[in-house]
């Protein structure tokens, strides 16, 4: 059962890791649902588009949006935590890694339900300037447009936790409770790069099929080929923006991971020394 310090920890490790990595996923989600600049290759990446984006909006751009994710991050961390150590530990296998890439892989489904909403909110908030709210109001009449892209997500968060979490407890934990922040940050910020990699066309398709107008629904099939179609080959038109967005995931799982053990190395420490 998850403690004070496991939910403390969770709740920390996500809002310092969303408010870090905001700038470079706004980078990322307008790199992955603009139109390809034919001809201009060096008009399609990272840096120019922050350029851009900087040009045209100013600094707050990069952290428009920010609302719903820096929220969701309390709840979903909480979620993605408890879920991954109670399969952990109650699984009755002996094989500790495929234990952890189980419960990985359930803890990004159990996330990916919250997950979806929220990121569909933030997404409409980043690429047409709207504030959270104005983009509920319009989904009152149509809550389920909320949950567009879930069946992309779902493959997204799972294969991502799995190889995250999976690896990094493989790896970093093992048996022995006690870890090396220094271990912690090196271990989390390869595993968070890995599955970033790994899980980024599931990202790619959410990202489009999130991206359309409220009143214009596209299918998973439709945006599949609508990502084939931009004139670039098969693979590297999922993977557009992907070397900005594994710098972010790698800062971001890396600070994550930091916050959650050093919290909770801090109340188990104050736990060891009270009288």
């Amino acid at each position: 059962m998850m403690m004070l310090q496991d939910v403390v920890g969770a709740t920390a490790a996500g809002c310092a890791s969303t408010f870090i990595g905001h700038p470079l996923d706004t980078i990322k989600l307008h790199l992955q649902t603009q139109p390809l600049k034919k001809g201009l290759s060096n008009k399609n990446n990272t840096l120019h588009a922050a350029r851009e984006l900087l040009k045209s909006h100013g600094p707050p751009v990069f952290w428009r949006g920010v609302g719903p994710p820096l929220a969701n991050a309390i709840i979903m961390n909480t979620v993605m935590f408890s879920v991954f150590h109670e399969v952990k530990d109650s699984s009755s296998s002996q094989n500790n890694k495929s234990n952890s890439l189980l419960a990985g892989l359930l803890s990004g489904i159990a996330t990916a339900c919250i997950s979806t909403p929220t990121d569909y909110v933030k997404i409409q908030s980043q690429l047409y300037g709207m504030d959270s709210v104005s983009v509920l109001k319009k989904t009152i009449t149509n809550p389920w447009v909320l949950f567009r892209g879930h069946v992309a997500n779902l493959g997204r968060e799972g294969i991502f936790t799995m190889v995250y979490l999976g690896l990094y407890y493989d790896i970093c934990r093992g048996d022995d409770d006690e870890t090396n922040l220094l271990l912690v940050t090196a271990t989390s910020s390869m595993t968070g790069g890995l599955a970033w990699v790994a899980s980024y066309p599931f990202d790619t398709v959410k990202s489009v099929i999130q991206s359309s107008p409220a009143k214009k629904r596209l299918s998973t099939r439709n945006a599949i080929r609508l990502i084939m179609n931009r004139g670039e080959s098969s693979m590297s038109a999922f993977y557009r923006g992907c070397g900005a967005s594994t710098g972010r995931a790698m800062l971001v799982t890396s600070t994550r991971m930091l916050v959650y053990e050093g919290t909770r190395g801090l109340f188990e420490k104050n736990a060891h020394t009270r009288p």
